[in-house]
């Protein structure tokens, strides 16, 4: 599978996930609820990090771009318009760099989407979701699905090491400045930023290995805990039944 079918096909799905949402005002809202919950946990889990005059804009670009609360519509259609552009120009580890990214998006809309749904069930009204610790965790253990939260963990520590190979590319930094001006004016400036950004926070660290590590391994650990959770409540379940 070439670069742009790859781009193509994680980018429609991420889209149509998006659409389903918030083509439902309540899912919608929902959707933003987990994401929320979610930033807020990582910035959490990931305090040493934004406090670092190191790791800062890095973890930052993580919480920010890579797993955001805004409005992703524009920025989708941007990279829908340019994407022949991209696989034109774009060094070949940049595009299989850009292919993971929207491929985690379209993985973590659909298992966003998931808990939201689950969230809102085990809610039973009509209020705002409220999520606090126990009430992510119930909802995480029931959509289940453990194998793909593995893969989007992978795709976050294989991003992140890609990132600090690319941030040690002077001449891809060479290109991001040249097509600054040709990006804005063609209305694209969104998804070049996102690209600078990024690019940006992975060279102020001189090197990064050590917190992409550092965040994958934090990750894990959070998602291990809840499902060795899921084991023991179904152990106990079965116990019971007995």
């Amino acid at each position: 599978m070439n670069y742009e079918t790859q781009l193509r096909k994680h980018l429609n799905a991420a889209r149509q996930a998006r659409a389903r949402a918030l083509g439902d005002p309540l899912l919608a809202a929902d959707r933003l609820a987990v994401r929320t919950y979610q930033q807020m946990r990582m910035a959490s889990t990931h305090a040493a990090l934004l406090r670092s005059d190191r790791y800062a804009p890095a973890a930052r670009f993580f919480l920010t771009e890579l797993y955001t609360t805004a409005d992703l519509t524009k920025r989708d259609a941007d990279i829908e318009r340019v994407i022949r552009v991209l696989v034109k120009f774009l060094p070949d580890k940049a595009l299989a760099t850009l292919a993971a990214g929207l491929e985690i998006d379209a993985l973590s809309e659909m298992l966003d989407g998931s808990l939201a749904v689950l969230a809102r069930r085990f809610q039973n009204d009509k209020r705002p979701l409220r999520l606090t610790k126990d009430e992510y965790a119930r909802a995480y253990i029931a959509v289940g699905q453990f194998e793909l939260r593995e893969e989007q963990l992978r795709l976050t520590e294989r991003i992140g090491f890609a990132l600090d190979r690319l941030s040690r590319m002077p001449l891809l930094l060479s290109l991001l400045k040249l097509m600054r001006g040709p990006a804005n004016a063609a209305g694209v400036g969104d998804l070049h930023n996102f690209l600078e950004s990024g690019y940006a926070a992975f060279s102020h660290m001189k090197g990064g290995k050590e917190f992409v590590a550092g965040v994958v391994d934090r990750e894990r650990e959070a998602h291990q805990t809840l499902v060795a959770a899921s084991c023991n409540g179904s152990a106990a379940a079965r116990a019971a039944a007995t």
